[in-house]
């Protein structure tokens, strides 16, 4: 167990010494109505532009299998089975063409289930994750972390022994400490990938502080393969805080790097309703470049300059810049395309 693994999902490659990847996981259950699947499907689209690499989904019924396949095969980037209790809907899920599914062997049932999990997943091509949080842990009189950290271990080896290799581990808690402290403690034991997360971490605020103390840790420790952000809230606002953690840790370049001040009151532009305006579409664009949206005269000319492409307002004019360079006054009905089409068209 203590050799380095990669693993491959799909045609994304992870374990140690490679870039993490960041996750999320689809909020509703699976449409089963084809325009809906289509507009999910341009959905993870939007999803990939911001810097998702890898979706799951939640399968919790055979009736899911048909519409299932289809995203299997249409998704711009992998797709995982979210799997609990019944190993069928696993070996369904795998014949759907899932490129990898996560399961808690604790729950599936007898070993013979997991057996066969595990030899229809080698016949696919398909990852496993194995998945435990703190709250679904066997019984044991160690430690949370620990326990966490050993009952993985032992799966593991049940894994090993029926020649399965293909795995992933997560180990979480929505305690960050116990989180830390098991994947430390499991990183130290094995070379197996794993994927981190502290599980129902609650809002945007409670979540982003929380999942970026415990994650950013061990991620600068080299620590962790594949992330997310477990926010109640859109995905598409964990996507936007996974990608930016690995940003601000150097672990990956590309992306729209944004600088925005909070308002005050010299504020005489709305740049809050302007930033929600054009974040969404800022962040699809896959340009390694720094925007800022500035509200006043004392920072914003300063912080035009120091970016690649700013809008700064004040008063009624608004000023778009280019590489520290005043480039044009524009109305503020046009500010939003002026600066998308500038950002777009940068080098």
């Amino acid at each position: 167990m203590g050799v380095d693994r990669q693993v491959r999902i799909g045609e994304k490659l992870l374990g140690v010494g490679l870039h993490p990847l960041v996750q999320t996981m689809y909020d509703e259950p699976i449409p089963h109505d084809g325009e809906a699947l289509d507009a999910l499907i341009r959905r993870i689209g939007s999803l990939n532009a911001m810097g998702c690499d890898i979706i799951r989904f939640s399968y919790p019924s055979s009736d899911d299998r048909i519409p299932f396949s289809y995203l299997c095969a249409k998704s711009p980037i992998p797709v995982v089975a979210d799997i609990h209790f019944d190993h069928r809907l696993a070996l369904e899920a795998l014949e759907a063409g899932a490129h990898k599914i996560r399961i808690n062997p604790g729950n599936v049932g007898a070993r013979w289930k997991v057996d066969e999990i595990l030899a229809s997943a080698k016949d696919h091509g398909a990852a496993i994750r194995i998945g435990l949080n703190s709250g679904s842990l066997p019984k044991g009189n160690e430690e949370p972390a620990i326990l966490m950290s050993n009952t993985a271990l032992t799966y593991l080896d049940w894994f090993e022994q029926a020649g399965f290799t293909d795995t992933v581990v997560s180990l979480k808690a929505s305690d960050e400490t116990v989180t830390v402290e098991a994947n430390r403690r499991f990183a130290s034991q094995s070379g197996y990938p794993l994927h981190l997360g502290v599980t129902e971490a609650g809002s945007v605020v409670s979540s982003v502080v929380r999942s970026t103390w415990a994650l950013g840790l061990l991620l600068s420790e080299g620590i962790g393969s594949t992330l997310r952000i477990s926010i109640t809230g859109p995905i598409e606002t964990e996507v936007q805080a996974g990608v930016e953690l690995l940003r601000t840790l150097g672990l990956r370049k590309r992306g729209i790097r944004i600088v925005s001040c909070p308002r005050c009151g010299r504020s005489t532009f709305d740049s809050q309703g302007f930033l929600a305006s054009v974040e969404q579409d800022l962040l699809s664009i896959d340009k390694d470049l720094t925007v800022a949206i500035m509200g006043c005269q004392v920072n914003g000319p300063g912080e035009a300059k120091s970016a690649d492409i700013a809008i700064t307002g004040i008063g009624n004019a608004i000023f778009l810049y280019k590489g520290g360079k005043l480039e044009r006054k524009v109305g503020a009905g046009e500010a939003k395309a002026a600066l998308l089409e500038a950002v777009r068209n940068a080098e």
